[in-house]
This record gives structure tokens, sequence and C-alpha cells, in this order.
């Protein structure tokens, strides 16, 4: 007769046993019970003294047929988690402190959470009607009482990431609702320049944003006056009023201001020119010849490229100093480049480039020229072309 111990250990309705013959687990309410072991799968039942226990499989089918086996795997898990339901259930009865806590704890940590959202959105809310109040709807500049109250509001503010965010995105769209009311009728008085400093001082965005905004802003009315070719007074006085009205660092936007003054500039030249003194020049001219203009210029060369913005890339073939006379352009430096008026076909300035390009008579290549004044030395060549080719007709 052989010798084996058996111990089982229970953890609610679920209990373990361990015999000679291996690890079993058996599940199920007072009473009655369901395990699979070793030997196979079982139903145990009885009360009072009186058991019955009934073997449903043995081990050796079970390893006969696995669908089988998988089956009541799946039968015993399901009844163990009925017991573990009934008997949590029965617990929960037995413990009604536990259970009224879990209902507390269910409804009360999403109503909570659902009501903080909503006090958050409410502040944010709030927070963008004194925003528009102050600076949209406003027809003055908000007082010093009305911007603490924003500073107050701002103090208020949720300070999540999520809700930063928004907020963030909210001041830009009022300082954005600012400037578009302000430049509604495309003049900024003393009391809109003041709205938009207060602006900037209260709402708070990127500096570098907020300065690309008023170039871009400064940039299309810039365009609009160039882009004949000529600059009126109306235009130059549009220009001078958003420089200060939008506190534009001058700097910012030097370039810009150097080819409007170069546009008014040109808009002088007239014929005839006044000529230069010879001995002014920095290279001799021939008796023939009256010189009306030179500048530094460099001769470029042109080619296409992928990597370049514009689609072009330009290398120096000469440095140095250009002349214009009454019968040619050249520019002299390390050897000389000379263009006569007589062929000249065509004359092009590229103002964001800062060069001119001269087409020739013949020639399918254009003659590149970079000079610090495109614009004005461009018409200046343009005008010595057409009194060359009017003393050439008569």
């Amino acid at each position: 007769m052989g010798l084996y111990l058996r111990k089982s250990f229970r953890a609610g309705p679920v209990r373990f046993n361990l015999s000679k013959s291996g690890l079993g687990l058996s599940g199920g309410v007072k009473g009655a019970r369901v395990g699979v072991g070793p030997r196979g799968t079982y139903v145990h039942a009885g009360r009072h003294g009186l058991y019955y226990r009934k073997q449903l499989s043995h081990g050796k089918d079970r390893t006969q047929s696995g669908t089988d086996g998988e089956g009541c795997v799946t039968f015993i898990l399901v009844v163990v988690a009925i017991g573990l339901g009934v008997w949590l259930f029965r617990w929960l009865l037995e413990n009604p402190a536990v259970l009224i806590l879990g209902i507390v704890v269910a409804i009360g940590v999403p109503a909570a959470w659902l009501l903080i959202r909503l006090r958050r959105k409410k502040v944010i809310a709030a927070y963008k009607q004194v925003l528009d109040a102050a600076f949209v709807t406003a027809q003055s500049p908000p007082p010093a009482a009305v911007l603490s109250n924003v500073k107050q509001q701002q103090q208020s503010l949720p300070k999540t990431q999520k809700y930063e965010k928004t907020i963030e995105e909210i001041e830009a769209d009022v300082y954005q609702a600012v400037l578009d009311r302000v430049l509604d009728d495309e003049f900024i008085d003393k009391d809109e320049a003041a709205t938009i400093a207060a602006a900037e001082q209260i709402l708070r965005i990127n500096p570098t944003i907020r300065l690309r905004t008023k170039k871009d802003i400064f940039s299309a009315a810039y365009v609009e006056a160039i882009q004949d070719r000529e600059v009126t007074q109306e235009e130059l006085d549009k220009l001078s009023n958003l420089l200060a009205g939008l506190a534009i660092p001058q700097k910012e936007v030097q370039r810009e201001l150097d080819i409007v003054q170069e546009i008014i500039d040109t808009q002088a030249l007239r014929l005839p020119l006044e000529p230069l003194a010879t001995e002014e020049l920095a290279a001799p001219i021939q008796k023939s010849e009256d010189a009306y203009y030179q500048c530094s210029a460099q001769v470029l060369s042109k080619r296409k490229s992928k990597d370049s913005p514009t689609g072009y890339e330009y290398t120096v073939r000469r440095d140095g100093m250009m002349i214009l006379t009454n019968k040619r352009a050249f520019v002299v430096g390390e050897g000389t480049t000379n263009i006569r008026f007589t062929d000249v076909r065509d004359l092009d300035v590229d103002i964001d480039e800062g060069v001119i390009e001269i087409s020739k008579v013949g020639s399918g290549r254009p003659i590149v020229l970079k000079t610090n004044t495109p614009i004005y030395t461009g018409r200046v060549i343009d005008l010595l072309v057409n009194a060359q080719a009017g003393e050439g007709s008569g």
C-alpha cells in the first residue's frame, strides 16, 4: 500500500489540491464543486456527511483529445469565475461598508473629474470674454484697472499642458483680432497704437512670432507700394505709419526701407543726366565719352540649382567698379567687361536678388551685374540706352 500526502490551499471559493498524483484545481459554492486534476475532470457534491464524486474524464482521455481538454478547461474557468462572483457578492453583503465605499468611489471620482474639467473650461471661457472686452470690442485703450483684472484672471487659469495650449491659441487669436481691427482703415492712430502696446504687454505671445506677424503686415504694404516701381507720397506715409504704429524696429525692415528710398531717388532721374568729373572716375574713359554714374559692381555667372530657393545660383566672375558713359557700361577689376549700349536688347532688374540682367543682341546668355543699388543703376542704364538709340536714329 502506497503512502501519500494530501494538502489543500483555499483562496475564497477556489481550492488548490496537492497530492501524489499532482496538482489539482477545484472551485464552486458550498455543497457543490467542480475540479480538474491529473486524473481528469470530476464533480464533487453532497451535504451533511454524504458526498458523491463523479469522474468526468481521465488523464489518459485528455491526452487523446486536445479539443475535449480545452473545452473542459474553459468550462472550469467559467464555473470558477461564477464561483468568485458569488463569493464576492456574498462577501460584500456581509461587509456593506466596503460596498458603499466602492459605490461612492465609482461614482464620486468620475463626477469630481467632470466637475473640475467643466470648471476649468468655464474659467477659460471667462478669460476669453475679458480679453475680447479689453482689446477687441473696446473703442479706447484699456485703462490700468482693466489690465489689472486681466492679470488676475491669468492667475486663475489652469496650468496643465493641455489647457496651456488652448490658452495660447486664444491669446494669439485675440492679438490677431486686435491687429485686424486696428488695420481695418489702413491707418493706426495714437489710441490704436496704445491698444496694440497694451495687448503686447498682457498677452503672452512669443516675441519672435509677434515680430514676424508685424513684419508680414509691413511687407504686404511694402510690396503693394513698389510693385509698379513707383512710390507715391500716400504709399510712403502708409509705410511710415505702419512702422511707427506697430513699433517695428527700423533695423528689422531696413532692406525694404532702402529699396523704397532707392525707388524714390530713381523717380527723380531725368535726361539730360549730370556728367561726372573725369578725375572722380576709377578708370579712364575715351575722349568721346562722358561718364554719368559709377559704383562698385560684380559680374556674375548664373546657373540653375536645385539647392537654391530661387532655382538659380550665382558665382563671381569679376569684382570691381562699374562706370556708365553715354556709350557703354564697363566693369574694371582684374580685367574689363564691356557692354555697348547699341548691343543691349533688354534689361531686367531683380529686386529680390539685387541683380541686373542685360540681354545682348545675338547672344542667348545675359550679362548679370550685381550692385548695391540695382534699381537706380538699372534706371540710369535704361536712360542712357534710350538716349544712345535716339542719337543713332537721328
